[in-house]
């Protein structure tokens, strides 16, 4: 407890890092998510291709802004190939968050700074988090980094060029998934506006970096593809809004039966130790301290609008735990490390440590590893391509083999200028240069596609075939190659 009290920063620093690098590689990908964000940062690190982002050196990808990818393809360039290394970046947002975390209770929780930082790394939605490769703790953390600099000018009457530095952290986050991580600012507007000092958000050095940071790349992208506008708008702004058919549990209660979980079990056990004060702080906002009022506008408003979109995930939330964690910790100011405690807050981070381990022995059975050992073991060397006929695409093999993944169709389909369904048509595909090509798909597709390749002349090989203990049968993957490959 003395350390505690002489050396916090130090203490939270140290447990944010052995809860952060736990067992960060000793999981495989998940498909298809983890898998798919890693694979456009491989494409970035192996072609060196650092402004357009690809899925297939055919394919364009553009349903998240770069940020991310930039960092996992750093990351892998800097340690190599291999799990640990494509977790790293999020690792790190999430220690890097814990530690702003802990600058921010000096505002918000000023008897106990140390107590948000505590409560936001030993929760278990953030903690769990930190270990699945996704744009959202990236984000989270460019979005506490922009709030840490506001509150530097809002409540410490620092410079004004700490609102500079917000907007330059703003351009960070919207490098990071675009608009939503704007969304805090909504927050910050009606603060300043109770505060009648609005004008100070209107910074032409603020305005500038945000532009650099946060614009420059998509002014590039935007006018190197013709029509990549429209997708941005229409697809990754009014479709995730407005539009249903993205099956992301957009009915009315969907907010109910995604985002409140979150709150009530991500939190635990500290909401169940908070609740009772935090509850008695639900009092009107103009008895509130300016400090507390602010945690709440940054916290409830842009819940409000994650709740009207049509397109809700757990992870989208993340960011608002920075907010949900400082409301805690300043709802507990009574609370005292006794020895009693600190007892139960070991158990609590080595229980979180023996969920982690314990997930890394879950059985995937879309696991990307596991499928490429098994790929060896048929083809004896790694394939330069794997082309997955009419079935998802594994993209985390790319990880595991350094092969490219391509999503091939039987028929032509329609193109769109990102994120298609399919990267070409096979007939496409087998024009394309041979070497080292295996073709992967359903053993329901055989007959298709051995009459797709007679008709061409070609004599398919078939080299063997992948069965999934969990799948039925007729999931099998069969393995086929064609003559000059191998």
């Amino acid at each position: 407890m003395n350390f505690l009290r002489t050396r916090p920063y130090l203490l939270i620093f140290l447990l944010a890092s052995i809860l952060g690098f736990s067992f960060m590689g000793s999981r495989s990908l998940f498909e298809p998510d983890e898998g798919r964000y890693t694979n456009v940062a491989l494409m970035i690190a192996d072609t060196n291709e650092w402004i357009s982002l690809h899925r297939h050196p055919d394919s364009l990808h553009f349903t998240k802004p770069p940020l991310t990818y930039w960092a996992i393809a750093a990351s892998v360039k800097t340690f190599g190939f291999n799990t640990w290394a494509a977790r790293l970046p999020v690792a790190l947002a999430y220690i890097f968050s814990v530690l702003m975390i802990y600058q921010l209770g000096k505002v918000f929780a000023r008897e106990k700074p140390w107590l948000p930082a505590l409560i936001f790394a030993t929760s278990p939605f953030p903690f769990f988090a930190n270990n699945y490769i996704s744009t959202d703790f990236i984000l989270a953390a460019c979005e506490t980094l922009a709030l840490l600099c506001f509150t530097q000018y809002a409540f410490l009457k620092k410079s004004k060029f700490w609102m500079d530095a917000m907007w330059a952290g703003f351009g960070l986050a919207f490098l990071a998934k675009g608009p939503p991580g704007l969304l805090p600012l909504l927050a910050i507007i009606v603060f300043l506006w109770k505060q009648k000092d609005l004008k100070s958000l209107f910074r032409p050095i603020g305005f500038l970096a945000f532009g650099i940071i946060g614009l420059a790349w998509y002014g590039v992208v935007i006018q190197r593809h013709p029509g990549l506008l429209d997708y941005f708008i229409g697809h990754e702004v009014v479709a995730r809004v407005a539009d249903k058919g993205m099956q992301r549990n957009p009915e009315w209660y969907g907010p109910l039966i995604v985002y409140l979980p979150v709150f009530l079990l991500g939190a635990l056990p500290w909401l169940a130790i908070a609740g009772k004060n935090l509850y008695a702080n639900l009092r009107p906002l103009s008895k509130h301290t300016p400090e507390q009022r602010f945690l709440w506008l940054w916290l409830l408003l842009p819940l409000i609008v994650f709740c009207l979109s049509r397109s809700r995930m757990l992870l989208y939330v993340l960011p608002l735990f920075t907010p949900f964690a400082l409301l805690l910790g300043n709802a507990l100011g009574n609370f005292e490390l006794s020895t009693k405690k600190l007892v139960w807050l070991a158990l609590l981070v080595i229980s979180l440590l023996g969920l982690h381990g314990l997930l890394a022995t879950y059985n995937n059975s879309k696991d990307p590893e596991i499928f490429a050992r098994k790929l060896l073991v048929i083809t004896k060397e790694k394939p330069r391509e794997i082309i997955f006929v009419e079935d998802m695409a594994r993209y985390g093999l790319h990880l595991y083999l350094g092969s490219k993944i391509n999503k091939v169709s039987f028929k032509p389909q329609p193109k769109d200028i990102s994120d298609s369904q399919f990267d070409m048509p096979l007939d496409q595909a087998l024009e394309q240069k041979p070497g080292k090509r295996i073709f992967v798909f359903k053993r329901e597709n055989e007959q298709y596609f051995k009459t797709a390749l007679q008709e061409k002349g070609i004599s398919p090989i078939f080299l063997g075939v992948i069965a999934d203990k969990n799948e039925k049968t007729s999931q099998d993957r069969l393995i086929y190659t064609i003559p000059g490959e191998f």
